[in-house]
């Protein structure tokens, strides 16, 4: 009789060893669950903005670099006077009719010309096949319709304004 109780107590402390693992599990799998049952709960808007955020980081930085190099590219070659400055540069997205991603830079920039009224413009580079790139109030409603998407890896009115310096020191060069 006592070997079966001694068998039975090292049964039910095995028992309970695997049963308090398999408990937490249970309560984590549980939270997480709940957890993406709340997000399914937002509004559509919140999901648009979070399908967005969702991406890889080498993906964006590829992302937001072609951006730039496209939009300073396309700023030397048909913007003339080029800008002297930009300001308020930030990635965007906007979820188009098939559910995909459109990623675009917004922001201003100013002028030679327009330097001395503070007279800035809206541009929005957006990625396409292989880009957009529009200017003025067009710039502005796409960029009022998407979603702001954080990217602190560089200042990106900087970084446009480098591009565009550089190529016009290519030029020089030749």
């Amino acid at each position: 009789m006592k070997k079966k109780s001694k068998l039975k107590q090292i049964i039910e402390l095995h028992v309970i060893r695997l049963f308090f693992p398999i408990l937490m599990f249970t309560l984590f799998l549980t939270s997480c669950n709940n957890n993406t049952e709340n997000k399914s709960q937002t509004s559509k808007s919140n999901i648009d903005s979070i399908n967005l955020v969702e991406i890889q980081n080498s993906s964006l930085d590829s992302i937001v670099i072609f951006l730039l190099d496209m939009s300073a590219k396309d700023f030397y070659e048909n913007q003339p006077p080029l800008p002297i400055r930009f300001r308020n540069v930030e990635v965007r997205g906007l979820i188009g009719e098939n559910k995909e991603n459109n990623f675009m830079i917004c922001g201003q920039f100013l002028t030679q010309k327009n330097k001395s009224n503070d007279k800035w413009t809206s541009f929005a580079t957006i990625k396409t096949d292989p880009y957009e790139q529009w200017i003025g109030s067009n710039a502005l409603t796409y960029c009022q319709d998407s979603k702001v998407i954080v990217y602190k890896k560089y200042d990106l009115s900087l970084s446009l304004k480098n591009r565009i310096d550089s190529l016009q020191n290519i030029k020089y060069l030749k």
